[in-house]
């Protein structure tokens, strides 16, 4: 449940999807939804709440056994939304959905590459010009510098007392907007409604070389960022077009 206790705690996460649900709860009637890899099934609890049944069918997809729980959640909420647990690639709906919504996006947005069973499922069960929550997304970079984060808290463990605590050191932080050398850049932007699986299989970035800040920081080199996916043949459909009115 660890895992789900840090999503769930992540309430910038979690919000940014209540206020897209809350802000089209008017289309969502008489929509069919597919949340993927649901988790608890907040998301999709987030939908039933805002347009019930026979309004808004809901299906909650899980692949672990976490499903199992979902399905209490759900009831403890009196929802009547329907959880199945299986793989994007294995399961069977009733019927295709007007609305994909999945939280699928890891660290450097596409760690455990959940993304790839998010198209399989936009390809197999999304109705012709139906919308995907999230419908982009981007991989934003920014050089930065942490030289008090770095003394404070890095150092430290070099030498205390004598000793090496280098394994021990800290592998993640936040670090202060004043730190940033540069504007932000995105180094990667996804139209999920276009994107295919071979377009992620390799890309590459070239950053050159920055000047910012009083100090005359620099920031420069080449960066290379590869996904070996083994090859798959989604069901296919026709494209999906955008819908305003779903979209953020």
């Amino acid at each position: 449940m660890r895992l789900h206790l840090e999503m769930l705690s992540n309430r910038r996460r979690t919000e940014a999807y209540r206020q897209v649900i809350l802000s089209n709860s008017a289309p969502l009637r008489n929509k069919v939804v597919m949340d993927l890899s649901c988790g608890t099934g907040i998301i999709s609890l987030f939908c039933a709440q805002l347009a019930r049944p026979p309004f808004c069918n809901v299906f909650a997809v899980e692949a672990s056994s976490m499903a199992e729980y979902t399905r209490q959640l759900v009831k403890q909420n009196g929802c009547e939304e329907v959880v199945l647990q299986g793989r994007a690639e294995d399961i069977h709906l009733p019927e295709r959905v007007d609305i994909l919504v999945s939280e699928w996006m890891g660290n450097c947005l596409l760690f455990e590459f959940m993304v790839e069973s998010v198209l399989l499922a936009r390809d197999c069960w999304l109705e012709e010009g139906g919308v995907m929550w999230p419908s982009s997304a981007a991989l934003t970079l920014v050089p930065c510098q942490a030289n008090s984060y770095y003394a404070e808290k890095m150092a430290f463990w070099e030498q205390p007392y004598g000793l090496d605590c280098t394994p021990v050191h800290f592998n993640s932080h936040l670090i202060d907007p004043s730190d940033c050398l540069t504007a932000p850049c995105d180094a990667l932007l996804l139209d999920m409604y276009t994107l295919e699986i071979k377009d992620l299989e390799a890309n590459a970035l070239e950053a050159d070389s920055v000047h910012a800040g009083p100090a005359g920081q620099s920031f420069g080199g080449r960066l290379h960022r590869w996904n070996h996916r083994p090859a798959q043949e989604p069901c296919l459909e026709t494209p999906h077009d955008h819908h305003p009115a779903l979209e953020y």
